[in-house]
């Protein structure tokens, strides 16, 4: 799947709702669906780290694949 390009403060409104998101599952038992939330909020924490900042760098160095 492709990858939308977006920018620092649309990712940051994007990990808040999620975040809220997995608390309810949370609260509401849901185990597996919340470990999957859990995996997806990490995902939004590494492309936030991968984001460049104001002055056109990545925030840090890319990891090696």
């Amino acid at each position: 799947m492709q990858r939308l390009l977006i920018d620092r403060s649309t990712l940051d409104l994007i990990a808040a709702d999620g975040q809220e998101f997995l608390n309810v599952l949370n609260a509401a038992g849901l185990h597996q669906a919340s470990a999957m939330m859990l995996g997806v909020m990490e995902q939004l924490q590494a492309d936030r780290a991968n984001l460049p900042d104001e002055r056109g760098e990545a925030a840090h160095s890319p990891q090696a694949t």
